[in-house]
């Protein structure tokens, strides 16, 4: 590459990383906390890894797509070493998530909870997105083979990506769709506070149920409410989390006790909003 052309390269990647940076805040933190309607019960997090499925689904696939420009674009900007490099595709990924783990704190309702896999599917696309600028820019300059020391952060990438397609295609198929609420239960009904019970369905699901309404929800229902009822008391809510999650009751409030389902692996709960 000429000297001519690659401050013009500079500025216009320059032009598109601003303008992905605005997409990317906007895809991360809109809608904002006083535009939606339902509220849950605190900020939440979800620190359970589980099975990236990169074909599983488009909210996968999104928190993949979402910061692959980040990769490709941060080297054509600024001039870090590769390493700083991969430390700020995990970095991007985590100021996000701490953000609105933060706000969700701030509002008091679970506006976004801070999940583990979201960090870690960011990060992947961000890998993917550096690996694809490394390798055209090893094409046209056709550098000289990097030190060890220099590859170990590659070859960590790549390992993590690597992980990620052997676990999407050793995904198990997916299992058949059980409303909870129009079986028997599969065990014992669990009771939870307000009035409100839940039971399992034969593959794991829930049924949730409180005056009068249900609700029926996977076996891999991640935390947040999932009916909303009036009692003399005040408004309740009930929802599902899984093991690991941490849930409160506003802003500052009590941790919201979880209980278990016979039958199911999801935790149940109820608390007066």
């Amino acid at each position: 590459m000429t000297d001519q052309r690659a401050p013009a390269l500079r500025r216009a990647a320059t032009v598109a990383f601003v303008l992905y940076l605005v997409v990317l805040a906007g895809a991360a933190f809109l809608p904002l906390p006083s535009m939606q309607l339902e509220r849950g019960t605190g900020p939440s997090y979800d620190l359970a890894l589980r099975r990236p499925d990169l074909l599983g689904g488009w909210e996968v696939q999104r928190n993949v797509l979402m910061t692959i420009p980040f990769g490709i674009l941060l080297p054509l900007v600024v001039r870090w070493r590769y390493e700083a490099l991969v430390l700020a595709c995990f970095g991007v990924t985590l100021l996000i998530e701490t953000v609105q783990l933060l706000v969700s704190a701030a509002v008091g309702w679970s506006w976004r909870a801070f999940d583990v896999n979201d960090l870690l599917l960011n990060t992947i696309g961000g890998l993917l997105g550096l690996a694809f600028t490394a390798t055209v820019l090893a094409v046209v300059r056709r550098p000289s083979l990097p030190s060890a020391r220099r590859l170990l952060p590659g070859g960590l990438a790549a390992a993590l990506v690597a992980w990620a397609v052997v676990a999407t295609v050793t995904t198990p198929p997916e299992r058949e769709v059980v409303y909870a609420c129009d079986e028997l239960p599969a065990g014992s009904i669990t009771e939870l506070p307000g009035g409100a019970s839940a039971y399992a369905g034969r593959d794991g699901s829930v049924c949730l149920l409180a005056d009068g309404g249900t609700a029926s929800l996977p076996f891999d229902a991640g935390p947040g409410p999932a009916l909303t009822y009036e009692r003399p008391d005040g408004t309740w809510e009930v929802g599902t989390a899984q093991p690991g999650d941490v849930l409160t009751a506003g802003a500052g409030g009590p941790v919201v006790e979880l209980h278990e389902v016979d039958g199911s692996g999801v935790l149940v709960w109820a608390a007066r909003r």
